[in-house]
């Protein structure tokens, strides 16, 4: 161990002195995750030391993205909004934000859940897309799950899947994917594996061409179903992969499949009317909503029965904003799965705690949830079973453990 780490931090010092590529992040990224599968911190700060005035505007975007991620594995959820939008900086304008009350008045707006569940009892294939900084559309995901499987949906198809072996082991680690190290990403999948779906690896290896990985991923879906024609699929993909046309030369994954298929599946969008690090870039649809509706959980804009959607989609959820205290993020509590335990956190703020299951062999867990201590009333939020905590310092070392059992 001590030469791995030697050795990172000389690759560190080099990217630290010489010219920061694309290449060099991503080398960086990898040996990151390698090496640290567990410490959800070291990411974060050897990412810091990078200076950033050095990158290209390619690489700035690669690293306002990385960095934007692994504040989300943490819990960092405002500052995770902060850098995804660091991209998108110099196109800010101070703008008068504006409402659209005519919007407003058109439509009726109902709980997302509930209306999904109902509009996909006689669809074949469903696909619903992600922010991969967004934590909470794997929450909202989790929570359609035991409804797509009473529905009769077998397979669940997730982008980010690397194991190829999770439904016989049924265990998520490091080695699932990637951005399955983040907490709610890895319950979506255990959730998935409660409800005995049958997990889906369709992702493209080892293509460097937009167009040719959504071929792929498109040519994977369309095999398993001339496998199993009778069976109902959910996919689970990354913002426009979705998407069942274009504007622009890019032909989406969506697109390919129902050429492929003839089927056309039903597409639903939670990426665009989300809140924003800088409200500038919100659209004005989302603040209308959050302005004249009162909502704390995903919901529809209604006209005449139908949902209201953006270009090249079925469905376009709205969400509310979750960001308004010092407290954690309403959507943590606000969901059927977990419970709210409180934490005993022996009168030490600062110290990060992870919730790993209790089964689960050092080295390689995903926690279940994990928090700063930054009050001395603090919650994780846990589904029942059996748990251990780990109190770390700043240094990653680990000052105290607990057992922790959640009760149905």
């Amino acid at each position: 161990m001590k030469f791995c780490l030697t050795l990172f931090f000389i690759v560190i010092s080099h990217l630290v002195s010489g010219q920061i590529t694309t290449q060099k992040l991503f080398d960086l990224n990898n040996q990151i995750i390698e090496k640290h599968s567990e410490n959800y911190h070291i990411a974060i700060r050897e990412f810091n030391k990078l200076p950033v005035d050095s990158m290209d505007s390619r690489t700035k975007s690669v690293f306002y993205q990385l960095q934007s991620t692994y504040h989300s594995f943490v819990g960092n959820y405002d500052s995770s909004r902060f850098y995804w939008d660091q991209q998108y900086v110099h196109a800010l304008k101070n703008n008068e934000i504006k409402y659209d009350s005519i919007f407003y008045k058109q439509h009726s707006f109902v709980d997302a859940r509930k209306f999904i569940l109902e509009r996909v009892k006689n669809e074949k294939v469903v696909m619903i897309n992600e922010a991969h900084n967004i934590p909470y559309h794997r929450t909202f995901v989790s929570q359609l799950l035991n409804g797509f499987r009473e529905l009769g949906f077998k397979y669940l198809a997730i982008e980010d899947l690397a194991d190829q072996n999770i439904n016989t082991t049924r265990i998520v680690t490091d080695t699932t994917g990637y951005y399955s190290h983040e907490p709610l990403f890895a319950e979506m999948i255990r959730e998935a594996l409660r409800q005995n779906f049958v997990l889906i690896k369709y992702e493209a290896n080892n293509t460097n061409s937009n167009r040719i990985r959504d071929s792929l991923q498109a040519v994977n879906l369309a095999k398993l179903l001339e496998a199993d024609p009778q069976a109902k699929l959910l996919v689970y993909a990354g913002y426009d992969h979705i998407h069942e046309n274009t504007r622009t030369s890019w032909k989406k994954m969506a697109q390919f499949f129902k050429e492929m298929t003839n089927i056309d599946p039903l597409t639903i969008s939670q990426t665009r009317h989300i809140e924003r690090y800088y409200s500038e870039f919100e659209t004005e649809e989302f603040q209308t909503v959050n302005k004249f509706v009162s909502f704390s959980t995903p919901v529809v804009a209604l006209k005449d029965h139908t949902a209201w959607h953006d270009d090249f989609v079925d469905i376009s959820l709205f969400y509310p904003r979750y960001l308004t205290s010092n407290s954690r993020p309403k959507y943590l509590s606000n969901n059927n799965l977990t419970k709210s335990v409180p934490l005993d956190t022996y009168g030490q703020k600062g110290l990060f705690v992870q919730a790993y299951y209790a089964d689960e062999k050092q080295g390689h867990r995903i926690p279940a949830d994990q928090l700063f201590i930054k009050t001395t009333k603090e919650f994780l939020y846990l589904r029942p079973g059996n748990y251990t905590l780990e109190f770390k310092n700043t240094n990653d070392q680990i000052v105290n453990t607990k057992r922790v059992s959640v009760r149905r």
